[in-house]
């Protein structure tokens, strides 16, 4: 399993360029994400620490909520062209610094394009 690890990250990379290609090409107005909401500045910028590191998006997600540093909310869901204009300029895999939220902060990782 282990011998096939660098050639499947090679094929994710590619699959995430045609997705992104694909997306500039035919300009979808909505894209899948996932959402990270903490309460304050300060858990936000840990969290964003620790994936700028190289941390897995969805285990910072579930040690921040096992801290107590998560507000409610669902994990995953779907933004539009209008509400995240900067989203539709990245890549898919890309991860977004935290910005303000209602009470709290809200990183966001955009997952795909939906066409």
């Amino acid at each position: 399993m282990w011998n096939d690890t660098s050639r499947y990250l090679g094929e994710l990379l590619i699959w995430e360029i045609e997705d992104y290609l694909s997306a500039q090409a035919s300009r979808p107005d909505r894209a899948r994400v996932a959402f990270i909401r903490l309460a304050g500045r300060g858990e936000a910028e840990a969290v964003a620490a620790d994936l700028e590191a190289g941390g897995s998006f969805y285990a910072a997600a579930k040690r921040a909520q096992s801290l107590g540093m998560t507000l409610p909310g669902e994990m995953f869901g779907v933004v539009t062209r209008e509400e995240c204009p900067e989203v539709f300029e990245a890549v898919p895999g890309t991860t977004f610094p935290p910005v303000p939220e209602g009470d709290g902060f809200l990183i966001l990782r955009l997952v795909a394009f939906e066409s």
